[in-house]
């Protein structure tokens, strides 16, 4: 299971919302051959314009720089679990799948998004899919939910991070001159710890606001 897969989004999630997760697997912990493998597939994603990534205890793009987290790869290993990449562009996420797969450092690759498109994805990157987890939505009493555009923004952070408050908040913000929604964007992306908020994502969401 992964905390990537209850993102809410209609058929727009086919292009412009991919997450990659890379994890090492549990019976082999990470070690400095593991860390290498994290630090040349985040190399990968940058060269492949990734719009956000990074991991638990370790920041991301909208925190940090891409040279301080490779730095902050070093400082926290062993202790790395994880880490995630965001793709706003479908022929990026594949050409970053491409990569990672002839590097092959034996890190297991979770791909969210809508089925159709990543099995798709997926494919042309040359990678045969293992298997598939569904997201069954959110079940209980949905009339206390907010609005589905505040749900699609706030369900890009996996761990809930990015309330619904701060996301009328920055809307506010936006319809009275006090920011932009690039900005805010990059300021709704700042809680989420893991990095698989996508910011470009956002930042149109936002303007459907105004």
């Amino acid at each position: 299971m992964s905390h990537t897969l209850h993102r809410i989004a209609g058929l727009d999630g086919i292009q412009d919302d991919f997450v990659i997760l890379l994890m090492s697997t549990r019976t082999c912990p990470p070690d400095g051959t593991t860390t290498a493998g994290y630090k040349e597939c985040f190399e990968i994603m940058l060269r492949n314009n990734v719009v956000n990534m990074g991991g638990m205890g370790m920041g991301h793009l909208c925190t940090t720089t891409a040279e301080e987290l490779l730095a902050k790869m070093d400082a926290i290993a062993p202790g790395l679990p994880m880490v995630h990449g965001v793709f706003s562009c479908r022929e990026d996420l594949v050409n970053a799948l491409r990569e990672i797969k002839e590097a092959d450092h034996g890190i297991s690759v979770i791909v969210s998004g809508l089925v159709d498109a990543t099995d798709c994805c997926t494919r042309e990157a040359g990678v045969k899919r293992h298997s598939i987890n569904y997201s069954l939505g959110i079940w209980g009493n949905t009339s206390k939910l907010p609005d589905e555009r505040i749900l699609q923004i706030s369900s890009m952070c996996g761990h809930a991070m990015v309330s619904f408050n701060l996301i009328k908040k920055v809307v506010d913000d936006i319809k009275s001159g006090k920011t932009t929604a690039e900005k805010a964007a990059v300021e709704l992306a700042k809680p989420c710890v893991c990095g698989i908020f996508n910011p470009a994502r956002a930042q149109r969401l936002l303007k459907e606001f105004l």
